[in-house]
Formats: C-alpha cells, structure tokens, sequence
C-alpha cells in the first residue's frame, strides 16, 4: 500500500476515552507542502561491561509520532479556538494564559492510509510573514495524548471506489471518441479530471461513467498522466498511459 498526498484534515470535540466523534469539520486550507507525520527517535539507555563496546542491555523508549502542519486562511475565531484568547467585539483578544482544548484530530490522505487521534493536544502558533511575498500562517502541532480505551494514534486504509477498468491506454494517434471509466458507488461522479499542466488529456463525466480523451502524441516518448475520480466522498486515481509518435 503507498500512502501519498493530503486530501484533508478534521478537527471535532476530543474524546479521553478514545472514541472518534461522529461529526468532524475541515479545519483550515492546509498551507501546501505543510503536512507531516513526524516521529522522533526513541531514547536509548546502554549498559555495558568493563571492557567491552558492545552493550548487555539496550532499553529504548519509544516517542509517538506527531502531526504538523500550517493553516493559511486563519480567521479571529480560530486563533481564538486554537491558540487561545476569546473573540470580543470582533477582535480576537489574547493574553497567552488561556488554555486550549484537546481536539481529535483526522489525517485524510488522496491515496493509502489516513491516521486519527481521538484526543490530541494541540500546540499552535502564528507564524506571520507580513511581506508583500509573505503569508499569515498558524502552524499547528498535535501531539497524541493517552486514551482509557484503544491507542492513541491510529491508521487504517481510506476507503477507495472501485474502478473499471484501473487503467487506460491510448495508441499515438489522436482519440476523439474516448474510453470510459465506470465506478461502482451509491452516487454519481462528483469529479473526474487530469491534472491542469495536461493539456492533451480531456475528462468528462456523467452519471457513474468518465469519459476520456487525447490528442495526437507528437513526440516519440510516450505520456503518462493520472485521471483522478471522487464518488461517495472516496477517490480512486487511474493511470493513463499514451504511446509515442
């Protein structure tokens, strides 16, 4: 399984006894390239005998593994809920001894594994680049706090659409006819499409069916693009392949 891309983070109420709240909210515009899982080496303590490099006893204390990332379009009411303060008069108002709730925090990935923490201390700071090439972003760190029930950071494979068929080739010439992409979903295609930059591919979609076109591949190398399909809120990406001129 390759895990890859961030699709979008949730905040809801934190739950010490290690349930996830059944109503989550996107928390921001994550910052692009902003998002990671960290984790830091475990301590080790080594005991050895008078004499000798190599150690009778290693003891590693593992750290958990944190999740950074920044948030671009903050407002007074998230600065408010995430790094203190209250909002007064449409100001946020701020004194830096207020203290912030845990929140439960859900890591959605494009593709692979997503991670939640049902109860998760949340460390945010502003981090303002006031230039005219700057931004105003809040860095945020969660860290898992312990939970009575379960762990308190966990991982389970996003579910996905199922595709047909997973893949797409195309001969050099160009294909104005298309070949199609059918999902299988309660609901209709909500988005089907290629990435901008691929301006010989073109993706239409209707009902549970896309439709997929290309121009003539000039070149003699062959092209290869993503088609990406979303359905039921679940994303399947599906590989298109153009043979050279």
């Amino acid at each position: 399984m390759i895990t890859l891309g961030l699709c979008q983070i949730k905040v809801g109420d934190a739950s010490p006894a290690g349930t996830m709240p059944g109503t989550m909210n996107k928390i921001g515009k994550t910052y692009q390239d902003t998002a990671k899982i960290n984790q830091d080496k475990a301590e080790v303590t080594e005991h050895f005998e008078e004499g000798h490099a190599a150690p009778e006893v290693r003891k590693k204390r593992k750290k958990i593994p944190k999740v950074v990332f920044s948030i671009m379009n903050a407002d007074v009411q998230m600065l408010a809920d995430y790094i203190g303060g209250a909002v007064v008069d449409g100001k946020w108002c701020f004194d830096g001894d207020e203290i912030v709730a845990n929140k439960a925090i859900l890591v959605e990935s494009e593709q692979g594994l997503n991670f939640e923490i049902p109860n998760g201390d949340v460390e945010a700071v502003i981090n303002a680049d006031m230039s005219a090439k700057g931004i105003f972003l809040v860095d945020f760190e969660v860290t898992p706090m312990a939970v009575s029930a379960g762990k308190a950071l966990r991982a389970y494979p996003k579910a996905t659409l199922v595709v047909s068929p997973t893949s797409l080739t195309f001969t050099a010439a160009a294909d104005s006819t298309g070949k199609t992409l059918t999902v299988t979903s309660t609901g209709d295609l909500t988005y089907a499409g290629a990435p901008q930059s691929e301006d010989w591919i073109t993706v239409t979609r209707s009902g549970k069916v896309a439709t997929v076109k290309v121009a003539a591949n000039p070149n003699s190398e062959a092209r290869l693009t993503n088609v990406t399909l979303v359905a039921d809120g679940k994303t399947v990406i599906v590989p298109v392949t153009q043979a050279g001129a």
